[in-house]
């Protein structure tokens, strides 16, 4: 149990916690964080200047309205069927990547992508009967180009267009080794779309509604320039044929219209004559002209929307979804938000099957989104015909209302009149459609693009991958921020006793002493003597201090044997015993230090005593030597001695409880240095039989549960607990705020420690030890 006399002892009030103590966790794993710094930092440096660089060239387009191919579909199409965004899709699909590649000769390459960076083919035509080739390289300019069969077709130098009948090419030889053979593969259409469709981007530009921006990304400059520039003209190329596509299909219609309608022009002509031969009857009366004429526009109408509706059904007989087809079906309402939507659900599932193959989830999932899309634009298809079908409806209605008026004239006049309604209606619209023929082939050959290359790629000078400067700050913020972060994650897993605070949180106990790491120049063994070796160093004195601690607690309660011990081994209690011990007998007081470790004795060595005849033998044999008198010390000792087979039995056999009455007796105060509290129960057996008990424990060692139990264990077996001593053996706790910041903080120079004459250190050193003390 705790003495109730520690009460007296002032007590730390609870701290705050500063600024100071954050620095504090990364100062005391500083060598954690540097060393995480360290490797993120050449992680990303090694990664940054090892990586490809990467280069992109840009061409910039402007896409206007598509050219109409009649006035009427331009009014209907003009506010609704333009999308700079179905425009960006379309430059980025596999239709235009196709006619790049072909604009690109990409036939050949190589099996391993690994030599397209050795060995880059710019461009290479063979015919095709040659189905496999092999480039041999016969120095680091010149190079040979074979077949199969080991013949040579064409001799060649690197970086200079070649040409030998069929086989020409343009070939780059970068790192090669002369003498060996590089097979090549003749590339599918496939194939070679993916390559030009590698690192390809477009977004809108400028004003956002007609300008579009091309970007191609490339471990090669030239290539990527080269992609760039093939990929625009193959875009405008695609719009151009796109549109004269639509005006071939307009001009096969009208042809096939004129030739039905020559025939029935010809038949109601002829019919005309001969009535009017057969009745003398020449010309109408003024009502049944205007009747005739009536009928002849609503033919015209008629005719105007079977020629619209004609085309829709060419569409869905034989369905494409490109932004460039027909125009009357794009005119339909809602159709070309449906078209812009499957545009950008194509480029995803390109994009998608170069990853992945088509069974894949997420490629089944956007397949299944554009045939519903491709059914939704078929509906609304549809839905026009039917449209047209009652417009034509009420037309025909009229018609027939024209031709009931035209039954209340004479009958003579009545068949002149439909012959010559017949006629004047047949001879209109074969003008009507000879006109409109001439139109559409005007507007055919005056057919150019819609879209206008800007400013063409150009060869890109510096890479944009990888920003070494962005790479390298992120490097060293990125290993900053973990490697502090480590250090606090530590900080907050490591659950040891680090300090006063922690021993009176933790186990309720006082602080009675604590003992600064002692240096190496004053430490020559385990058990190190110094109060006598340097007694005006700061350990010896903190060892005053803890002797004036405990001198208080055993003066009030008259209590003269002490036990030392510790939770683990190798806690310096046996150093802290001998330097108690000799700091007790320097008052004058006649004391007695007992080593009651039989199992690992360590006082004797730091005494330079023999440790047999010991305590062991004393109890056994009764052996009077193994008291002995340390003169340099004032102290008499008694060493462990031979270690019994049990160790634990004779600690708390009756002859040790009649030692320690007799001891008591004889001396002043009785220092017992005991094995450690957890390993053995060396200490717990005579625990009970001391007056009072110290627990060593050393800082950032003792886990907070193990310092529980040994606590725990003491109290079981009704022991006086002074306090504890906290003994920074290995210098850990000097990292940690508290007595040992104090002990060898830079408030005590000069004063505990002796000035010693010497050569005065350079500035340099002195500003660095300034530098340094003001960081610790």
């Amino acid at each position: 149990m705790s003495d109730p006399s520690l009460n007296n002892l002032p007590m730390q009030a609870e701290k705050e916690t500063h600024f100071l103590d954050y620095l504090n966790v990364v100062q005391r794993r500083w060598k954690i964080a540097l060393l995480v710094f360290l490797l993120v930092f050449c992680a990303v440096a090694i990664k940054t200047f090892l990586e490809v660089p990467v280069y992109e060239s840009s061409a910039v387009l402007r896409v206007s309205l598509k050219p109409a191919t009649s006035q009427e579909v331009l009014e209907k199409n003009k506010d609704n069927s333009f999308s700079i965004y179905s425009e960006i899709y379309i430059l980025q699909s596999n239709l235009v990547a196709e006619r790049a590649a072909k604009l690109l000769q990409l036939e050949w390459g190589f099996a391993s992508e690994k030599l397209t960076d050795d060995i880059r083919i710019r461009r290479l035509v063979v015919p095709v009967d040659i189905a496999a080739l092999s480039l041999q390289v016969d120095s680091n300019k010149q190079f040979r180009l074979l077949e199969s069969s080991g013949h040579a077709l064409v001799s060649g130098q690197s970086g200079i267009p070649f040409a030998q009948g069929d086989i020409s090419g343009l070939v780059e030889l970068h790192k090669v080794t002369p003498g060996v053979n590089y097979p090549l593969t003749r590339l599918s259409l496939d194939e070679a779309t993916a390559i030009v469709s590698q690192g390809v981007s477009a977004f809108p530009a400028g004003d956002e509604v007609s300008m579009i921006r091309l970007s191609v990304a490339r471990t090669d400059p030239r290539q990527a320039r080269d992609v760039a520039n093939a990929i625009a003209r193959a875009y405008q190329e695609q719009a151009r044929d796109a549109q004269l596509k639509e005006a071939d299909t307009i001009l096969n219609l009208i042809d096939n219209q004129l030739v039905s309608l020559g025939r029935q022009l010809n038949i109601s002509e002829q019919n005309l004559q001969k009535f009017r031969i057969q009745t003398g009857l020449q010309r109408l009366s003024p009502e049944g002209s205007s009747m005739v004429d009536a009928a002849v526009a609503l033919e015209k109408q008629r005719t105007d929307l079977l020629l619209r509706q004609q085309r829709i059904r060419e569409f869905l007989d034989n369905p494409s979804y490109s932004a460039y087809e027909s125009s009357v079906v794009e005119a339909l309402p809602g159709v070309p938000e449906l078209m812009s939507r499957l545009l950008e659900l194509r480029t995803i599932r390109n994009e998608l099957l170069r990853t992945y193959t088509s069974s894949h989830p997420d490629v089944v999932d956007v397949n299944d989104k554009i045939k519903l899309l491709r059914q939704e634009v078929m509906a609304a298809a549809r839905l026009g015909i039917q449209n047209l079908d009652l417009e034509i409806a009420v037309i025909d209605q009229d018609l027939a209302a024209s031709a009931k008026r035209l039954e209340n004239v004479p009958e003579e006049e009545l068949e002149l009149a439909r012959l010559s309604r017949s006629s004047q209606v047949n001879a209109e619209l074969y003008s009507y459609l000879l006109q409109r023929q001439q139109e559409e082939r005007i507007a055919q050959a005056s057919i150019t693009s819609n879209v206008e290359i800007i400013n063409q790629a150009q060869l890109p000078l510096s890479p944009i991958k990888p920003n070494k400067k962005k790479n390298l700050g992120m490097g060293i913020l990125l290993g900053f921020l973990l490697g502090v972060g480590l250090t606090f994650l530590l900080d907050y897993l490591d659950q040891t006793i680090k300090d006063e605070d922690d021993v009176q949180e933790t186990l309720n106990l006082a602080v009675i002493g604590s003992i600064p790491h002692i240096e190496a120049a004053v430490s020559r063994e385990e058990g190190q003597l110094v109060t006598h070796l340097e007694p005006h160093s700061l350990s010896a004195e903190a060892f005053l201090a803890l002797r004036t601690n405990l001198h208080f607690i055993i003066t009030n309660q008259k209590r003269k044997t002490i036990m030392l011990t510790s939770c683990l081994p190798d806690e310096g209690k046996s150093t802290i015993a001998v330097n108690l011990a000799a700091s007790m007998a320097q008052t004058g007081a006649k004391i007695l230090l007992v080593g009651c470790d039989l199992r690992r004795p360590s006082l004797s060595v730091a005494l330079d005593q023999s440790s047999v005849p010991g305590l062991s033998d004393l109890l056994v044999d009764g052996r009077k030597d193994a008291l002995r008198h340390i003169e340099k010390l004032n102290l008499d000792f008694i060493p462990a001695g031979t270690e019994p087979p049990n160790p634990t039995q004779l600690l708390g056999s009756k002859s040790m409880q009649k030692f320690i009455e007799s001891a008591r007796e004889r001396y002043d105060y009785v220092f017992l240095d005991v094995p450690p509290l957890l390993p053995v129960a060396d200490a717990l057996v005579l625990a009970p039989l001391v007056d009072l008990n110290v627990l060593v424990m050393e800082p950032c060692r003792v886990p907070e549960r193990l310092g529980k139990q040994a606590i725990k264990l003491l109290n079981n077996h009704e022991a006086h607990i002074a306090g504890v001593v906290l003994n920074d053996k290995t210098g850990k706790g000097a990292k940690f705020h508290g007595a040992y910041s104090y002990y060898n903080s830079k408030y005590n120079d000069g004063y505990y420690r002796r000035v010693t004459d010497g050569p005065k250190p350079s500035f340099g050193r002195r500003v660095i030890a300034k530098v340094w003390g003001f960081i610790n």
